[in-house]
């Protein structure tokens, strides 16, 4: 039997796992975690922490940032760090190089996402629907 702590974390795990890889087992398997965490929820919720962190994960809609560019470069850094600056607890981050084919199989949010004008670049999406993909890190800030 799974204890609630175990419930919380696996259920975080498997949201953010759904919004990766758009994978619906995943986001069942977190929804009847939650699910089965409902009434304790209720009743002692300063004691449910992260289970209503990964409440508010799964009732909220997922933001999705996808990095493409050579980690080494400095752009690529930049990008990385406007994310990491910011708390964003309902977003999941995926990144890889350019030429990474294996990455996008792996984790479809970064399937079909090309460099810019040869420059890394930034996708913000919300369901595997991005926005026009952004190289500056001003522009990822505007769009998180």
């Amino acid at each position: 039997m799974l204890n609630a702590g175990n419930c919380a974390g696996r259920s975080d795990v498997l949201l953010r796992l759904a919004a990766w890889t758009g994978e619906a087992s995943y986001r069942q398997r977190a929804d009847d975690y939650l699910r089965s965490l409902t009434e304790v929820m209720v009743k002692y919720p300063q004691s449910f922490g992260h289970a209503l962190g990964a409440l508010d994960f799964a009732l909220s809609p997922a933001r999705e940032v996808a990095i493409i560019g050579e980690s080494q470069q400095t752009e690529t850094q930049n990008l990385l760090a406007v994310v990491n600056s910011r708390y964003l607890p309902n977003s999941v981050l995926a990144g890889a190089a350019p030429s990474d084919v294996a990455a996008a199989q792996v984790i479809p949010l970064l399937a079909d996402r090309p460099l810019k004008d040869g420059q890394p670049a930034a996708y913000v999406c919300q369901n595997f629907a991005c926005q026009a993909p952004v190289t500056s890190g001003e522009e990822l800030a505007a769009l998180l």
